[in-house]
């Protein structure tokens, strides 16, 4: 089961699954995708919000569910202004996730969280000037409510793994980049890189004032989802969490130059320093995902770029056929 399926990452995950012969149970509150379309009688979707447990429940048991992949949440920003509401679906909704998997004997579960559980590592070896990279064990601080519900979520599912033995990890994503967000990529770190490739896709420049020497690490969104079919797959999961990113630095500069070459003619302008956009800016140690799940990243940033890019465009002529 995919729960989520239907957005940006969990549409990825769906593939993976597909393509390699599986029928996901794919669970979203979207009337469904477009995509779902090229899938016709390839997966079971299921419009349901993971807030009604009886329904979860059942389903579960009706498809004898074994191991759920979750990534349905709320995000972005306009949480910090209504933080019940990312409350009710991100932390409420993921406990009737545990509760139904106990009921059904769902052996695993596998959740998306993300890196900014951990604190703002400016002034720390962990952030500029050395970025050394972060190791899963390191201390927590998160400060948004997407991030204090994505932790609390993550102290459940331990819970739940050492009360009833549910076998749980979470993944803490880095930044991640995705032909999906470019739409409406917003202002924070991950939107201004979106906002990179939409512009260059467009034949429009690009000029931030600085911050092109800021460190931070990006993974392309192909990579993520293979992260969670490795994880569906492993014979046991070794941690509660896990680190999935690229493992290496890159900069805003670097990623422009992956743009301008994915997209010649294409003009991107970035100050130096490194003062960017507001962001969680760190290097991930993706070293025990490596080791337990044997996820090595299969898209380097200059083959990611590239293909996110002709994802973009393929999106956007699909737009244009459609409205035609």
């Amino acid at each position: 089961m995919v729960t989520g399926g239907a957005g940006v990452v969990g549409s990825y995950v769906v593939r993976d699954l597909v393509e390699r012969g599986d029928r996901p149970v794919v669970v979203d509150t979207a009337p469904g995708a477009s995509w779902l379309a090229e899938f016709e009688g390839r997966v079971e979707f299921a419009r349901l919000d993971i807030n009604d447990l009886g329904a979860m429940t059942d389903l579960c048991r009706r498809h004898r569910v074994e191991v759920i992949l979750h990534l349905a949440a709320l995000t972005g920003a306009a949480s910090d202004d209504d933080p019940l509401v990312m409350f009710r679906v991100n932390m409420v909704g993921t406990m009737h996730l545990f509760v139904a998997a106990r009921a059904a004997k769902i052996r695993r579960i596998v959740m998306a969280s993300t890196r900014t559980v951990y604190p703002d590592f400016d002034g720390t070896p962990y952030g500029h000037p050395t970025y050394r990279p972060v190791p899963e064990d390191h201390w927590l601080d998160p400060d948004r409510p997407y991030e204090v519900w994505k932790h609390a979520a993550e102290r459940m599912g331990r819970f739940y793994q050492r009360r009833f033995g549910l076998e749980f990890a979470a993944f803490r994503f880095a930044i991640y980049y995705a032909a999906e967000r470019t739409a409406d990529p917003g202002t924070r770190a991950m939107g201004l890189l979106h906002a990179m490739i939409a512009s260059a896709v467009r034949g429009e420049a690009t000029v931030i004032p600085g911050g092109g020497e800021r460190i931070m690490d990006c993974v392309y969104v192909k990579d993520l989802a293979r992260a969670f079919v490795l994880a569906a797959d492993a014979p046991r999961l070794a941690s509660p969490a896990y680190n999935i990113g690229a493992g290496e630095p890159v900069t805003p500069g670097r990623f422009a130059a992956a743009v301008e070459a994915a997209l010649p003619g294409t003009r991107i302008e970035i100050g130096p320093g490194i003062d960017f956009a507001p962001g969680h800016y760190c290097v991930l140690d993706i070293s025990r995902a490596r080791r337990d799940l044997g996820f090595e990243p299969r898209w380097p940033l200059d083959a990611g770029v590239a293909d996110c890019a002709a994802r973009v465009k393929a999106l956007n002529a699909h737009a244009v056929r459609r409205a035609g």
